[in-house]
């Protein structure tokens, strides 16, 4: 299981080019975290959801494991109360982040999704202008603060911090969109869809296996 797999002292970072590929392997690292958990007291997942495909699925039923309720713009949450969704905007992030640090000892998984739609939600900040450079360095110093203030609380807390981030590809290799994400990482994982119904994972690199390739039998979402 990539459950087990998963540090709790460095980023999890999953690289994908399908999107559809990635939300089937984090529902699946949720559906995980849930059996194994689901009667500890520490049994809370916090996903923030930046560019709400995941909550999307969850709606529209694609994801039938879990039935969410509407708390307020910003918030869903489960009906169990295990999974617990933030949808960032630009103006209530810092907000959001304080709920979520003061709530990290009732959880069991942090997830980040994604890396790339955070530039997004700042997109008025970094429209073409002289100093576009400038602006979009600040951006990452923001994102970096963000991912490792986060990082130090799930560390503290004995949690794993899972990171999504698009793939991008240099002189033919892959690597991530950050460099932080780059550096940090325990566990740098690529998913892609196999034979329609299957989850290809190919982990570049972890200290807990040997392990290279994994195949996921039937976690590709589909309609029930």
């Amino acid at each position: 299981m990539i459950s087990e797999l998963l540090d709790s002292h460095g980023f999890n970072t999953i690289i994908y080019d399908d999107s559809f590929a990635k939300i089937s392997l984090i529902s699946s690292i949720i559906a995980e975290y849930q059996n194994q958990f689901a009667n500890l007291k520490r049994n809370k997942i916090v996903y923030l959801d930046l560019d709400a495909a995941f909550t999307s699925y969850l709606k529209a039923g694609l994801i039938p494991s879990e039935e969410i309720l509407k708390i307020d713009h910003h918030i869903f949450q489960s009906r169990s109360n295990a999974l617990k969704i933030y949808l960032p905007s630009e103006d209530i992030l810092d907000a959001i982040l304080v709920d979520i640090i003061k709530s990290m000892n009732e959880c069991s998984l942090i997830i980040f999704d994604s890396i790339n739609s955070f530039y997004n939600l700042f997109y008025n900040k970094i429209t073409p202008s002289s100093d576009n450079k400038l602006k979009i360095g600040n951006l990452s110093r923001l994102l970096y603060f963000v991912l490792m203030m986060i990082l130090k609380h799930t560390s503290y807390f004995n949690i794993p911090f899972l990171v999504t981030s698009m793939i991008r590809y240099k002189r033919k290799e892959m690597i991530t969109s950050n460099r932080l994400l780059s550096k940090k990482s325990s566990l740098n994982f690529y998913v892609k869809i196999s034979n329609l119904n299957d989850l290809s994972i190919t982990i570049l690199g972890n200290t807990k296996t040997n392990q290279k390739n994994l195949i996921l039998k039937d976690k590709v979402l589909r309609w029930t």
